[in-house]
């Protein structure tokens, strides 16, 4: 039997897309959608294969991720704008995510960009 798609979890996803920086339980999220905190990570995990906060952790990491690469944001700036507190947590899961630290692809990113310039 088909899995029908339910809309309040469309809802909690483009809650938690939309306003990612912002600090989540999942006792809020779930009364956004008027269901219990237990039926809502249930329903979550069902539609998405993810828990809710590890699907905040990773929209927050991808975020992360584009301001390192596209802005001059310090890394302590770029941490406390995708709604992050610890410089050590951060650090450690971004690296676990993306397989460099923070500052490990923002220097790789300048080592780029100088050496584009000198063939240029």
């Amino acid at each position: 039997m088909a899995r029908r798609h339910d809309t309040r979890i469309g809802h909690v996803v483009a809650l938690i897309e939309l306003r990612f920086a912002e600090p989540y339980s999942v006792a809020e999220l779930a009364r956004s959608v008027n269901m219990s905190a237990s039926y809502l990570t249930r329903l979550f995990r069902l539609h998405t294969g993810r828990a809710p906060a590890g699907f905040v952790r990773d929209v927050r990491l991808r975020r992360a991720y584009e301001l390192v690469q596209t802005t001059f944001l310090t890394i302590k700036e770029v941490m406390a704008a995708v709604g992050w507190n610890d410089p050590s947590h951060f650090s450690r899961a971004f690296k676990r995510h993306f397989g460099v630290s923070p500052q490990e692809l923002r220097d790789a990113l300048a080592r780029e960009y100088t050496a584009a310039r000198r063939a240029g």
